[in-house]
């Protein structure tokens, strides 16, 4: 029985010694049993190294590797002379003017220098519509419908009985949403909104004003003022 109780004894203090009393508040330095890699050999940042040629132990970055962040804050870093395309044209890239409200169209101005390193202007055109509609068709379609009137797939699947409803899908084709400035549709795409992530990862600000371009096309497809008819649509109408 004694050796019993020594050998419960025993584990008892054992157990205490190696997980510590939890929530006990002190000063002291704690005795580590296991340092479970608190205590590591390490460089610290913008240390010196005998190990390489150059005695610095932070090494310089891989050739071609891009920086992180928007490219808004390289201006701020560079030398004096140095300028930023994006930070050049920042409401091409926030979608927003010099007093924060939403552009009401597209940007005058595009993020591509001239020759005489000036931006060129940008210009909505077959091509910037087919972009527009290659990624309209990868990421909003989904949700928005090949149309923009809300009955993307997933509107679908949440009809199927058990399934839960998407009331928040957006029907795009609505007087709300035709009503935005172009600005604010960029910046839900950039910045997301309610249940809908934002896309800034995804897409280039090139891609996401292709995208706007290609919206405002098919706002215009279901819904096309008498005004822009063409006269041959209103003549095999009659």
């Amino acid at each position: 029985m004694r050796i019993a109780l020594a050998i419960l004894g025993f584990l008892t203090v054992a157990t205490i010694s190696f997980l510590g009393i939890q929530g006990k508040v002190s000063k002291d330095t704690p005795v580590y049993v296991f340092d479970d890699m608190d205590y590591q050999s390490k460089y610290d940042p913008q240390g010196a190294s005998a190990f390489f040629a150059d005695g610095s132990a932070s090494r310089p970055a891989v050739p071609g590797t891009v920086a992180r962040g928007t490219g808004l804050e390289t201006s701020r870093v560079l030398s004096p002379n140095y300028r930023d395309v994006q930070a050049l044209n920042p409401s091409f890239v926030t979608g927003k003017d010099t007093s924060g409200n939403f552009l009401p169209n597209f940007p005058v101005q595009s993020l591509t220098q001239g020759a005489d390193g000036k931006l060129l202007p940008y210009v909505i055109d077959s091509s910037v519509l087919a972009l527009g509609q290659k990624y309209y068709g990868i990421y909003c379609a989904v949700c928005h419908g090949a149309a923009a009137d809300g009955n993307g797939i997933l509107k679908a699947r949440s009809a199927i009985e058990g399934a839960e409803n998407m009331p928040t899908i957006a029907n795009l084709q609505t007087a709300l949403y035709r009503a935005y400035p172009n600005g604010q549709i960029y910046d839900v795409i950039t910045n997301g909104k309610n249940t809908m992530q934002p896309y800034a990862a995804y897409l280039s600000p090139e891609e996401r004003w292709a995208v706007v371009a290609y919206l405002r096309a098919l706002q215009l497809s279901q819904a096309c003022p008498p005004e822009l008819t063409p006269a041959s649509v209103k003549a095999s109408a009659k």
